[in-house]
C-alpha cells in the first residue's frame, strides 16, 4: 500500500508519516516548502518519499497520486486552504484512491462562528460529493497547542490565556496520528465521522499543573482578556483573521465548556487508551523547562 500524506512536516502529518513508516507502509510525504522536504530527507525514514509540491497547483497535485492507494489530507490555515483541499480531493477521486482521511474540526458548518470551521465544512462537502470513501477526524483541543505559548510563560511560571475554567478533553497529537494510520488502512466502502478526545476533561489550570508536576516546575494558569490575547498573538506574527478566529475559539467557545465530554474512539480504533496530559508532558518536558 502507498499512502499520500499532505502536511508531512506538520504536527499531525509528520506523526502520520512516522507511524506509517514504522508500520512498513510506503509513504509519499508532501510538504510545501523545499526546506521542509530537506528535513524529511534527513530523517531518512524507511519507505518515505519526500516531495515538495504546491497544493494550489492542480496539475502538480494530480501528479502526486500516481500509484497511491489512500491519502491523508491536512492543510495549513492559509488564504487558499479550501482551494488546496478541493484540489487534493478532486485528484484523489480522479485517481480512484480507496480512502481519504481528512483532519477536520468539531462544529464544521456553513454558519459556524469560526471561519476555519466554515472552510472545513466546504471541504467536507466536496469530499462527500467525490464518491471516495472517507474518514473525518474531529479532534478536541490539541495538548500540543500549549507548546506555542511556552515563550509566554513568565519566569514565575505564570501563563495567561483567555480560557477561563472551561474544561475540554485535550488530546495528544500522537493519538490523532495513530487513528489516522489505522483508518488509512480501512478497506471498507463506508464513511466515518470520528470525534477524537483524550481520556479526561481538563481546564487550562489543571493541565498546566499536571505538566508542572512532570517537569519539576510550578506552572500556573492566569485568566486573560480576549484583547490581551489578540495583542500578543498578533505580535507573534499570526494574521489578523486567524488571530480573531483563535480568540473566538478560546474566549467564546472553550471558555464556556463547549466540546467537553470524552469519547472512546481512540481506544476503539487503535486498541490503546488515549495518552494523558502526563504522558504528553513526559515527551515534551524540555519545552516547558526553558
Amino acid at each position: 500500500m502507498k499512502v499520500l500524506v499532505t502536511g508531512a512536516s506538520g504536527t499531525v502529518g509528520g506523526r502520520v508519516v512516522r507511524r506509517l513508516s514504522g508500520d512498513g507502509v510506503t509513504v509519499r510525504a508532501v510538504a510545501r516548502r523545499p526546506g521542509s522536504v530537506d528535513v524529511l530527507r534527513e530523517h531518512a525514514l524507511a519507505g518515505v518519499e519526500p516531495v515538495a509540491a504546491d497544493l494550489g497547483d492542480a496539475a502538480a497535485v494530480r501528479a502526486l497520486f500516481d500509484d497511491v492507494d489512500a491519502a491523508f489530507l491536512v492543510t495549513a490555515n492559509v488564504a487558499d486552504q479550501l482551494a488546496q483541499e478541493q484540489a487534493v480531493i478532486r485528484a484523489a477521486a480522479q485517481a480512484g484512491v480507496r480512502r481519504v482521511v481528512k483532519l477536520s474540526v468539531a462544529g464544521a458548518a456553513p454558519d459556524a462562528p469560526l471561519a476555519l470551521a466554515r472552510v472545513h465544512h466546504a471541504a467536507e462537502q466536496e469530499l462527500a460529493a467525490s464518491g471516495v470513501a472517507y474518514t473525518l477526524l474531529r479532534p478536541a483541543f490539541f495538548m500540543d497547542n500549549l507548546l506555542q505559548f511556552t515563550p509566554w510563560i513568565e519566569p514565575s511560571g505564570r501563563l495567561a490565556l483567555p480560557l477561563g475554567d472551561g474544561a475540554v478533553p485535550m488530546i495528544d497529537s500522537r493519538d490523532i496520528a495513530d487513528v489516522a494510520a489505522v483508518e488509512l488502512g480501512n478497506s471498507s466502502a463506508g464513511n466515518r465521522d470520528l470525534r477524537l478526545t483524550g481520556p479526561e476533561d481538563l481546564t487550562a489550570a489543571s493541565a498546566l499543573s499536571r505538566i508542572g508536576e512532570v517537569v519539576g516546575r510550578s506552572l500556573q494558569y492566569v485568566d486573560s482578556t480576549r484583547e490581551d490575547f489578540l495583542r500578543r498573538y498578533l505580535a507573534d506574527g499570526n494574521s489578523a483573521d486567524y488571530a480573531q478566529d483563535i480568540a473566538e475559539l478560546y474566549d467564546g467557545i472553550l471558555r464556556h465548556g463547549y466540546g467537553a465530554g470524552t469519547t472512546d474512539v481512540v481506544r476503539e480504533v487503535t486498541g490503546h487508551q488515549p495518552r494523558t496530559i502526563t504522558d504528553f508532558a513526559r515527551e515534551r518536558a524540555a519545552a516547558f523547562t526553558r
